[in-house]
């Protein structure tokens, strides 16, 4: 018992508070960390001191010094998120446990953040008055110099649209409230083999040069065009899926994102 003691003694305060959030679901109260842990019974206790040892477990991190929304406060109440994930779920963060940490952590940081209300079409949460999409992906395919998101939107629309001037309008249509209501995109990507996160912010602005796509790109059922038009290689490439109904972009050049911070376990 008093080894576990002291190695929560040694824990930061988002770890600890981890540990309280951890306790709290075996029914114990919260007012004091050992009492709590004084209380519990053997099999309890082996379950606190696990997650203890998650909570320390060695890792390697990259920060970006320039990023406006990462810093050493994000980064501990994110990176003990991640932690704790994986030594009790065996699941990488991923869609809503990646959102309730991104806020989580932006919250600790001092950001004044909050969600979308219910029902917003296209973006997840608002900080300081800047709309930010939240995406995430584990996909086996994932590579190291190109991001995909699946869906961007839904398209119900797609499936009725039987002629390219239709899809030219529509699609256009979609992107031009997209690039007006959303300011930001934000995609957790974790690569399995590796144990490797990283956070990548995609500027709405790529999406620019779809205004301008010629109407022959629409001629097929399910077009897949090259953005910006003409070069080569394209900044990106979008799909417009008619089998799901949704909006797809692929092949997003890295390089014309930012990596905000960089998470592998050990």
């Amino acid at each position: 018992m008093n080894k576990l003691f002291d190695q929560i003694e040694k824990l930061n305060k988002f770890q600890k508070k981890r540990v309280s959030e951890f306790l709290s679901i075996i029914d114990t109260p919260l007012d004091d960390l050992v009492g709590q842990i004084e209380e519990l019974n053997k099999f309890q206790q082996n379950r606190v001191s696990e997650f203890v040892g998650a909570l320390k477990k060695p890792y390697k991190e990259w920060l970006n010094k320039g990023s406006s929304y990462i810093d050493e406060l994000f980064a501990e109440e994110f990176r003990s998120r991640i932690l704790t994930q994986h030594a009790f779920q065996d699941t990488p963060l991923f869609q809503d446990t990646f959102d309730s940490a991104f806020i989580a952590a932006l919250n600790a940081s001092g950001k004044n953040c909050k969600s979308a209300p219910a029902g917003e079409r296209f973006w997840d949460l608002i900080v300081d008055d800047f709309r930010i999409s939240l995406k995430s992906t584990k996909a086996k395919s994932l590579n190291l110099k190109k991001l995909k998101i699946s869906k961007l939107t839904e398209a119900a629309w797609i499936q009725d649209c039987r002629t390219a001037s239709m899809r030219e309008k529509r699609t256009k249509d979609l992107f031009a409230e997209y690039i007006d209501v959303v300011d930001t995109i934000f995609q957790l990507r974790y690569f399995a083999k590796k144990a490797y996160y990283e956070l990548v912010e995609i500027p709405v602005e790529l999406f620019a040069p779809i205004l301008e796509v010629p109407r022959e790109s629409f001629d097929s059922d399910g077009p897949t065009i090259n953005i910006p038009v003409g070069m080569d290689p394209p900044i990106l490439k979008l799909k417009i899926d008619r089998s799901d109904a949704k909006i797809t972009i692929n092949s997003i050049l890295k390089s014309h994102c930012i990596v905000h911070g960089t998470w592998t376990l050990i």
